[in-house]
């Protein structure tokens, strides 16, 4: 698993166990008969990159700008809104970092990536740590959110928007220092057969065994058990509170939470359906290649042909953990009715009334 391999950014047009295995099987296959009946999947990839990426990229551009410009025209943000605006920014970074670029290779034959050393440095620790920012993001919107529920007379003092502030700094310092070790083991040289990838044999090992867990752990490993564990927390508080006002007899004053536990259960069923795929393929990926090379010598027709249908489920699975971040910022923010009502007041060049969306 080097950074060719990687699901979170895709950094290199062809992957390097395609490529291997197309090299040891194109000396072993006569004429192109074989290879024409296989590239369907290869031919298919190569249309979902080419046509996915612009709709992705569109969508989630204009709908992370538009939370943008709405929480913007608030007098007064709440913490929700910091969090919620600082993950619009860094769901905007991954589309244009590390999907845009793959996009631009497969339409025009052209990788961003390799053009230069800086180049190819920049935007894989782009990709990287805007993947890992957006996920802990996620997490803490949740626990922020969990904290209204949980804790409802006491959030004003803690869940302010200066203490959201400081947590997205010190999660962008840290997200961004872990990352540092890319800047170093990075490069396009002779080594990495020109492609951006580890530069040395001595980092390989490094980036597979210990830098390729913890870009697990920050994308996926430990976002999801604390997104799950925070959803059960909430439905069970809402459905206790609700059970307490009813036997009250103050039903008439409670709120209806089946939409915002459904909402809660959602997004973490996203974030599950589209990351899931995806991060099996990390730890898949290297089998994957030991076994096409090996298969190469007995049936190099079939290894070519497994070769291209790994690849075509892995571009489907890379494309598929992208819907994560372009809708993102639409399922957190217009589920609310305050926040909807918003956008029509903007397109209707109307001044903003002040209100606090997402208020504890």
């Amino acid at each position: 698993m080097d950074a060719t391999t990687k699901f979170s950014s895709n950094v290199t047009l062809i992957n390097v166990t395609e490529q291997e295995t197309f090299n040891a099987t194109s000396s072993n296959v006569s004429g192109w008969e074989p290879y024409s009946i296989v590239s369907y999947y290869r031919d298919t990839k190569v249309l979902l990159w080419r046509v996915m990426p612009p709709i992705l990229v569109s969508i989630g551009t204009i709908g992370n700008a538009l939370t943008i410009i709405v929480l913007l025209r608030q007098k007064k943000m709440t913490s929700t809104a910091v969090f919620l605006f600082a993950l619009a920014l860094s769901d905007t970074l991954i589309l244009l970092s590390a999907l845009l670029p793959n996009w631009v290779g497969y339409t025009w034959d052209i990788d961003v990536l390799l053009l230069s050393s800086p180049g190819c440095k920049a935007l894989a620790y782009l990709a990287y740590c805007s993947i890992h920012l957006s996920s802990w993001l996620i997490v803490v919107v949740k626990f922020e959110r969990k904290a209204c529920v949980l804790f409802p007379h006491k959030v004003r003092l803690c869940c302010s928007a200066h203490n959201a502030g400081m947590i997205i700094i010190s999660i962008v310092l840290a997200v961004f220092g872990i990352n540092i070790i890319l800047l170093v083991i990075n490069d396009v040289n002779e080594y990495t057969g020109w492609m951006c990838s580890v530069s040395r044999k001595e980092y390989r090992d490094l980036f597979h065994y210990v830098y390729g867990w913890i870009d697990f752990t920050l994308t996926f490993g430990a976002p999801f058990p604390l997104l799950l564990i925070g959803n059960v927390i909430i439905v069970v508080q809402l459905a206790r509170s609700r059970s307490i006002r009813q036997r009250m007899n103050i039903s008439g004053q409670a709120r209806d939470t089946r939409p915002v536990s459904i909402l809660m259960i959602g997004l973490c069923v996203m974030f599950l359906l589209t990351m899931t795929p995806v991060s099996v393929f990390v730890f898949y990926t290297p089998y994957q290649k030991e076994k096409l090379l090996a298969l190469v010598s007995n049936d190099p027709y079939k290894a070519m042909y497994e070769a291209q249908y790994f690849q075509f489920l892995h571009a489907v699975a890379i494309l598929v953990s992208y819907f994560n971040y372009t809708f993102n910022s639409d399922i957190y923010v217009f589920s609310g009715s305050e926040f909807r009502a918003e956008p029509r007041s903007l397109l209707c060049c109307n001044a903003t009334q002040g209100t606090r969306l997402f208020g504890s």
